[in-house]
């Protein structure tokens, strides 16, 4: 059986090193982007991922770039299990992200178990 991919986007490179190892000890393959527009990039590629988790923001001026990549990622990928991964959810976010097709909303800090948990979770809802 081939390992399951994962596509990660967060502008915070430590964040990424830390999830990145953390799905990489689990057999996973991670392709990571530390900017909105690689994430796009990867998404119309056409390479195959079965999990999303994308981050809000990506720049200083907080522009909740994540929700736009939400949108763009369901679109592109109906079938893809899709997390957005926040430490700074302002109101409505979550309802904006769902309504998105976001399959969830985890909050930073986040144990990364529980994480892996919600992104395995949202595989099977997909």
């Amino acid at each position: 059986m081939s390992s399951q991919r994962l596509l990660l986007a967060d502008d915070d490179a430590a964040i990424v090193a830390v999830v990145r190892r953390y799905f990489d000890g689990r057999g996973w393959q991670v392709e990571a982007c530390l900017r909105a527009e690689e994430a796009l990039r990867q998404l119309e590629s056409g390479a195959h991922f079965d999990a999303f988790i994308c981050d809000l923001h990506f720049t200083p001026a907080r522009l909740s770039e994540g929700l736009q990549i939400v949108d763009r990622a369901r679109q592109l990928r109906p079938s893809i299990a899709l997390l957005l991964f926040t430490g700074a959810v302002e109101p409505g976010v979550r309802a904006e992200a769902t309504r998105l097709g976001a399959n969830a909303v985890i909050t930073k800090p986040a144990p990364l178990a529980s994480l892996h948990e919600a992104v395995l979770r949202a595989m099977k809802s997909v």
